[in-house]
């Protein structure tokens, strides 16, 4: 018997699906309405076109997708609020925010299992809608009435918008104040905050944890006194402080002026304050504090330097490496650095310390009353528990125990050395070596400023004067010296590659070419006896010191740590006043004929004659 199969597809569940599926969510509105679901890439968009909510990714490399808040009239996905900032899903297409029976609005992961809600105690029903404003603020409210029964505003994550609050109910004691993303691609709640002081309501405080690290000042009813700026965009309006039975707070507004502003407490721990306007392409940094990154509190994290002037801005102490690599190398130090090597002391070895010059001394110390320096390393290095100390002559002997946090390097020659606690090969084996190498670095600082003074000078001369003043110079060299300096003699005197023939611009191109090549600056007496990682050390921090931005030159206490190791630093550029001279043709050949005259005397009547010539015809 033949049997007759039924056509795959039937009309009217076709047309009953497409109808379901246009009743389930439309997409593009404003509102989530009791039976519809919000899942996969279908987002709301506020009435007038600001702001969409939706299912989002917070970075390239994230595979963790959030309920959140973004601008939807710029071309910059820029996030302002995260419902399931600590619980993120994996695949939005199987997830959905929907209004629960009670009036809620809740996330359900691929098991239906419940995940973030809105938590509303208020009287909620089966007619609460969802809407999402153009101010940002997503509320739920009853259908037919305009009272809120819950608002995203109560509620932010790591951006404060116009019209929203900071402060705290004397009611509920429930509080609106900032927490930073753990990092720029993780809305994980970070350890940063920032809100109203319950106990002087009328400052805006920072905290790392409970640490307190930056105020705002006192309101004054116009301005916070030590931000008064703060309050001077064009962009925003009639920022206020409401204080009164119920509730004390801070808010804003934006101004009559097309434009978008925001705060937001990034993953470093700064407060900035952006805005977007009509013809803007990109946020815009109005304000921000505090204003050097290493005001924040344990900004680089247990062990860790910070230091305002090199970058990164923070480094592990020497003997320390970063707690967690992936997030050091984005520039999120917080995790702070760990010990490679473990202490000895609680096993009954010996431990030694490592001295950090010109240091910020922390102010969590304890006193001891000690007669001088040795003692006050006596006494911490027979304390187990004892990670650093340092020894001030008006403070008398301090030490620290715990992990060392807020550790900064200061760049004005007014902190002390502090001491800290390290695996005895970790310590100050190599101290006596510093002394030699600082020595080399003076050498070689001096020697490279005097020679380029000298070639700068003689650039400006005209070239008779030049020869002039060199020619009844006379030096006797050495045969093997010669050699040297034609390669076996396969060069002449005063031609080679250019910038080379140059020393200091030699000393930097070897640099950049490695350690090996730097070996041909030795002394041929050492007979290559030396440690080339001093050498090239020595080398590096020589060029950094004679940059020509004055900024850029590192302190000798960044000196003496990056000779002894601790710090590492980058290979130099080539200051412009050693590239000018390099590449202008008229001084090369002022400097290499000069350099010929110095060495060989007997140039000097061959060439004097031509070069008056040359110069005669000069006007």
């Amino acid at each position: 018997m033949g049997v007759r199969r039924k056509p795959w597809f039937n009309l009217p569940a076709l047309l009953l699906y497409f109808l379901s599926f246009n009743t389930h969510f439309s997409i593009g509105a404003d509102t989530i309405f009791p039976g519809q679901s919000l899942s996969g890439n279908q987002t709301i968009i506020s009435k007038g076109g600001i702001f969409e909510l939706g299912f989002f990714l917070p970075g390239n490399n994230s595979q963790n997708y959030y309920i959140g808040i973004w601008y939807k009239s710029i071309p910059v996905q820029t996030k302002v609020w995260v419902a399931n900032r600590d619980k993120p899903l994996p695949d939005p297409f199987s997830s959905a925010l929907k209004l629960s029976a009670d009036g809620n609005l809740v996330l359900l992961n691929k098991s239906k299992v419940q995940i973030w809600s809105t938590n509303s105690t208020s009287h909620t029903s089966n007619s609460t809608v969802a809407v999402l404003l153009d101010s940002g603020n997503l509320i739920l409210r009853e259908r037919d009435s305009s009272k809120i029964i819950w608002q995203s505003f109560d509620h932010p994550t790591d951006t404060w918008l116009p019209g929203g609050k900071l402060g705290f109910n004397k009611l509920t004691h429930e509080r609106q104040f900032l927490t930073s993303w753990r990092t720029s691609e993780d809305p994980a709640p970070g350890i940063f905050s920032v809100g109203v002081d319950p106990n002087q309501t009328s400052h805006s405080l920072l905290w790392n944890g409970s640490q307190r690290y930056w105020t705002s000042g006192n309101w004054t009813g116009r301005i916070f006194s030590l931000v008064p700026e703060i309050v001077k965009n064009y962009y925003i309006d009639n920022f206020t402080y409401v204080s009164n039975e119920n509730e004390s707070y801070f808010t804003y507004y934006a101004s009559s002026i097309p434009a978008l502003s925001r705060f937001v407490l990034n993953a470093t721990g700064q407060i900035q304050e952006f805005t977007w306007g009509k013809n803007f392409k990109e946020w815009g940094l109005f304000w921000a504090r505090p204003t050097e990154q290493c005001e924040v509190y344990a900004f680089c994290g247990a062990y860790g330097i910070c230091n305002q002037r090199s970058m990164p801005l923070c480094q592990c102490i020497k003997g320390f490496e970063p707690r967690f690599s992936k997030d050091w190398n984005l520039g999120y130090h917080s995790g702070g650095c760990v010990r490679k090597t473990p202490l000895q002391c609680i096993s009954g070895g010996n431990d030694s310390f490592l001295v950090m010059p010109n240091m910020r001394l922390k102010e969590d110390s304890e006193s001891l009353i000690v007669g001088n320096a040795e003692e006050c390393e006596l006494a911490c290095l027979s304390n187990c528990s004892c990670t650093a100390y340092a020894y001030d002559y008006d403070e008398g002997c301090l030490i620290w125990q715990g992990d060392l946090l807020n550790q900064q390097q200061l760049y004005d020659d007014t902190g002390l050395d502090l001491y800290v606690r390290v695996e005895v090969s970790e310590g100050k084996t190599k101290r006596l070596s510093t002394k030699v190498i600082m020595g080399a670095v003076a050498g070689v600082v001096i020697l490279i400023g005097i020679v380029g003074a000298v070639i700068w000078r003689c650039r400006t001369r005209q070239f008779a004067d030049a020869l002039e003043a060199a020619e009844d110079s006379l030096v006797v060299f050495k045969h093997r010296e010669l050699r040297s300096a034609t390669n076996n003699f396969s060069e002449k005197l005063g031609e080679g590659d250019g910038m080379d023939d140059y020393f200091p611009s030699r000393v930097v191109n070897k640099i950049n070419r490695g350690e090996e090549v730097l070996s041909s600056l030795l002394d041929y007496k050492l007979e290559g006896n030396a440690d080339m990682e001093e050498l090239s050390r020595a080398c590096r921090v020589a060029c950094w010191c004679i940059q020509d931005d004055d900024k850029d030159r590192p302190s000798m206490g960044h000196v003496v740590q990056i000779l002894e190791g601790v710090l590492e630093m980058d290979t130099p550029p080539i200051p412009r006043f050693i590239q000018q001279i390099a590449e202008n043709p008229v001084g090369d050949q002022v400097f290499a004929e000069a350099s010929v005259n110095v060495s060989l005397g007997a140039w000097v009547h061959n060439t004097t004659a031509s070069q008056a010539k040359s110069s005669s015809t000069i006007t």
